[in-house]
């Protein structure tokens, strides 16, 4: 077939041999938008704990609290002063992941389905290999209302980002 023979473009569309396109994104679901709310109402506070210990060290304690709060992985280098460091890092973390999700970036999205995954994952695992090999050695000290806000907030950002609607919003992004 020589280029003179081969049908136009019209006639191919007319025949509904074209792939169909994507329907636009008209707007953003609610759940997006709670996500990307949640993950700069984080950072906001993070940055204020940093800003507050710089103008006044004598709230470093609690600023550190507040922060290994919404960080829980920072309480495990039992450094205090690394705290208020490492802040600004999840800083940028927190609002690059929350500005991802908001314009509907699927790289925002698998990180965090990533993250949340190993971590939720490497808890059951950690707890239930505690239990079996020392069930009386088991105890947990009185959880703190952010720990309990972020675990149940990452529960429900693990489920609304593997929603096959919420998924679909990304690929029509994309």
């Amino acid at each position: 077939m020589t280029m003179l023979e081969r049908p136009s473009a019209s006639l191919v569309e007319g025949r509904g041999l074209r792939r169909p396109e994507k329907p636009e994104m008209t707007h953003r679901p609610f759940a997006i938008r709670l996500i990307a709310a949640y993950l700069l109402l984080k950072s906001t506070v993070l940055v204020m704990c940093v800003v507050a210990v710089h103008f006044l060290p004598s709230v470093q304690p609690t600023a550190n609290g507040i922060i290994e709060d919404l960080v829980p992985m920072i309480m495990g280098l039992k450094e205090p002063g690394i705290d208020i460091w490492l802040a600004p890092l999840f800083i940028v973390v927190d609002t690059v992941l929350g500005a991802g999700i908001w314009f509907l970036q699927s790289w925002a999205r698998i990180i965090i389905v990533i993250d949340l995954t190993w971590l939720f994952g490497r808890a059951a695992v950690g707890l239930m290999a505690l239990v079996v090999a020392h069930p009386k050695v088991v105890h947990f000290r009185p959880p703190s209302p952010y720990f309990a806000i972020n675990v149940l907030v990452g529960l429900m950002m693990l489920g609304c980002l593997l929603d096959p609607d919420i998924k679909d919003a990304f690929q029509r992004r994309s």
